[in-house]
């Protein structure tokens, strides 16, 4: 018989019912507008895109409701960015769905053996997300993908990407992937570099259980803009300058966050 403590038990409550939304959830309060949207909509990638930003910002709300130990500070200009590159260090599973939640248009590159899922496959391919493999039967999709992006980002659409490729076991930047700084320069957009924090001390990398009884700070922050017209001095002093701001964001303590109840991540209402 196990014999966990209180704060054990509590994380497995809080697991369950993070997981008990991701399926339920999904399948009450969303597969419904998916469905409709998927039918009907003629514009279905944007419709998608914003369904995804309100499902996961739900679920960030109900994480926060049963889980109070955990502060949130999000930095209030990210919502905000528009038509733009935007990288971000990668600490966890959960950084994804937090970008996500932020942007109401936004796209980004998933593993490609999700888009060969029943149901989930269909909604990342309808929201108009990239595979991470551009060759074999992925080729035609990327190759669309890619034709569309400088439409997509000139209408004010974001695409993040985790240049790392990977999530971060020490919390040291990785080796970057250019693509999607060659993406930023072919488009002549900026890139936005972002830091995230301790979301890998909430839900840990190969551990099941949300660290959900633990007191932690979660904080995602914009570190630097840097502008289209720095594209013109190469592909390599941008990659320089893009991994110093993000060890910079690694290096820079965040705020002070006193005792006091934390602002909700989300201020504005659900769309």
């Amino acid at each position: 018989m196990w014999r966990w403590s209180a704060d054990r038990w509590f994380d497995l409550g809080v697991t369950l019912t993070c997981w008990l939304y991701f399926t339920l959830g999904f399948i009450v309060l969303f597969a419904p507008r998916y469905a409709a949207s998927g039918l009907f909509s003629s514009r279905k990638e944007e419709a998608f895109q914003r369904y995804n930003r309100a499902f996961y910002r739900c679920f960030f709300r109900l994480l926060r409701a049963i889980a109070p130990r955990q502060r949130w500070e999000i930095d209030e200009r990210i919502a905000a960015l528009r038509g733009a590159v935007i990288v971000c260090n990668h600490r966890s599973y959960l950084d994804p769905l937090l970008l996500i939640a932020q942007f109401e248009r936004a796209t980004t590159i998933v593993k490609s053996v999700f888009f060969t899922l029943p149901i989930f496959g269909w909604v990342i391919r309808t929201a108009g997300y990239l595979p991470a493999t551009a060759t074999g039967r992925f080729a035609g999709l990327m190759l669309d993908r890619m034709e569309a992006m400088p439409a997509y980002l000139a209408s004010g659409g974001n695409l993040f990407v985790f240049p790392e490729g990977t999530r971060s076991r020490n919390g040291r930047v990785g080796a970057l992937n250019q693509g999607a700084l060659k993406i930023a320069r072919q488009c002549g957009v900026p890139v936005h570099v972002l830091a995230l924090e301790n979301t890998d001390k909430l839900f840990t990398p190969g551990v099941f259980l949300f660290a959900a009884s633990r007191a932690n700070v979660i904080r995602l922050r914009l570190i630097e803009t840097i502008p289209a017209e720095a594209f013109q001095s190469g592909l390599a002093n941008l990659d320089h300058r893009v991994r110093l701001a993000m060890e910079r964001g690694h290096a820079e303590p965040g705020p002070h966050i006193s005792n006091e109840a934390s602002p909700p991540p989300f201020p504005e209402s659900t769309r």
